[in-house]
Order: C-alpha cells, then sequence, then structure tokens
C-alpha cells in the first residue's frame, strides 16, 4: 500500500490498488448478505469512503489490512441494517426469504442455495460465506471476527447441519 511519508495517509496509488484488491471480494460480502446488487455496490462505495477516512488508524502491528478492511465492511453492512430496520419495504426483500405455498416444478441450484442461506441469521450466513464462498481457514475467519477457531467450527458445524436439514425438507 502506497502511502506518503508525512502524514501516513493513502496516497491515489494506494487507493487505487486497494481498491482493485478488495472490490470484488467486498461486493461479493456485500451481496452474499443483501442478495441485492446495486445495494451492494452503494455498500462497497461507502466501505471504501470509511476505510479512507480511517486509514490513519490502521495499525498494522495490531493485525492485518484484510482484516482491519474487513471489519470495517462489517461495520458498514451493520449501519446499513440497522438503518433501515424499520423503513424495509415488503417488495424490497429477496424471494429467497419468502415461503411459497407451492413450490415452483423446476428450480437451478441458485434457488435452492438461497433458500437454505435463507434459514441462517446473519451470523452464520456470514461464516459459511467466509468459509466456503472466500475459502477461509477457521483460524483465519476467527481473526476477521474476533472469535477462536473452535468457536468457528462450532458455529459452522451448527450452520451447515441446519442447511442440511432445510436442504432434506425441499
Amino acid at each position: 500500500m502506497a502511502r506518503t511519508k508525512r502524514t501516513d495517509k493513502l496516497t491515489r496509488e494506494g487507493l487505487d490498488a486497494l481498491f482493485e484488491e478488495f472490490y470484488p471480494r467486498l461486493f461479493n460480502y456485500m451481496y452474499y448478505r443483501t442478495l441485492n446488487r446495486a445495494i451492494s455496490d452503494d455498500l462497497v462505495g461507502d466501505t471504501m469512503v470509511n476505510i479512507v477516512r480511517a486509514y490513519e488508524t490502521f495499525d498494522a502491528s495490531k493485525g492485518n489490512l484484510e482484516a482491519w478492511v474487513f471489519r470495517i465492511a462489517r461495520n458498514t453492512l451493520f449501519s446499513f441494517f440497522r438503518k433501515n430496520k424499520e423503513t424495509t419495504d415488503i417488495d424490497s426483500i429477496p424471494e429467497s426469504f419468502v415461503a411459497y405455498e407451492e413450490e415452483p416444478e423446476l428450480e437451478d441450484s441458485g434457488d435452492q442455495v438461497r433458500k437454505m442461506l435463507a434459514l441462517l441469521n446473519d451470523e452464520e450466513r456470514e461464516l459459511v460465506f467466509l468459509k466456503y464462498w472466500e475459502e477461509l481457514s477457521n483460524k483465519e475467519i476467527g481473526e476477521r471476527l474476533g472469535m477462536n477457531a473452535s468457536t468457528v467450527s462450532t458455529k459452522l458445524w451448527r450452520a451447515t447441519s441446519k442447511m442440511r436439514a432445510g436442504a432434506e425438507k425441499m
């Protein structure tokens, strides 16, 4: 990451490199949680703004850049959910969260995955995302979320069990 020596602020080149490195993963992280491309794109933009504002506070001796960036992303996402909690329009809820009286005859695997993910709470979806989409180890997930690896393992086991049970009912 390129930083100027005097002010320790992010340079334009450093910001470009940061954006290129993290944008796809941040977008996937946000999309996995919101299931909405437009909202995900906005949240990534908000996250990048928050990163630039807080960059002076980053201390490599306290943790790695990736964990710091995703902590900011997580806080940005939680702020979004808190702010929109009471004003969520029913039409904006993804179809995967709505129960159907009659299941459609043909479903693609993406629909099935969305339905299984809808069975999980936010924390469980985040753990599944980090483990299976980001392909992080339990230790890396724990560092990112402030948990120990055994707690991550237990919560992942419970989440996948919940998904399996849901898949058996589909």
